[in-house]
């Protein structure tokens, strides 16, 4: 009987187990990876949700602050005018011209074809 070399099959049988072998093995690292996979996904869903969430509850901070910042500057405006109008002593028709005057001007200002020039 000739020699064999080492770890060479004997039979077509060993020969078929050892290929099937190696493919069993294949299959169970193919769904390890794939379950490391899904891990390491559910752990980038999770990150990216926080994250989400505390950029919205920044954002909503920052609305509510501006929002507060915007009514007591309107706030102040408003004393500040009413100050000044109780100083002035205006005719009627004066006040009436001075109101269409500056509902004017804030339309103008208001609107989309507003131009700064």
């Amino acid at each position: 009987m000739a020699d064999r070399p080492a770890g060479r099959p004997t039979s077509v049988r060993e020969a078929m187990d050892r290929v099937l072998a190696s493919e069993r093995e294949a299959q169970a690292q193919l769904e390890s990876c794939r379950a490391e996979a899904d891990q390491i996904l559910a752990r980038a869903r999770d990150s990216v949700r926080r994250i989400q969430e505390t950029t919205q509850r920044r954002i909503s901070r920052i609305h509510a602050a501006a929002n507060r910042a915007t009514a007591a500057r309107i706030r102040d405006m408003r004393r500040e005018t009413s100050r000044k109008s109780a100083a002035i002593d205006y005719e009627p028709t004066q006040s009436e011209a001075v109101a269409r005057a500056a509902s004017r001007l804030a339309l103008r200002l208001t609107s989309p074809d507003h131009d700064d020039q």
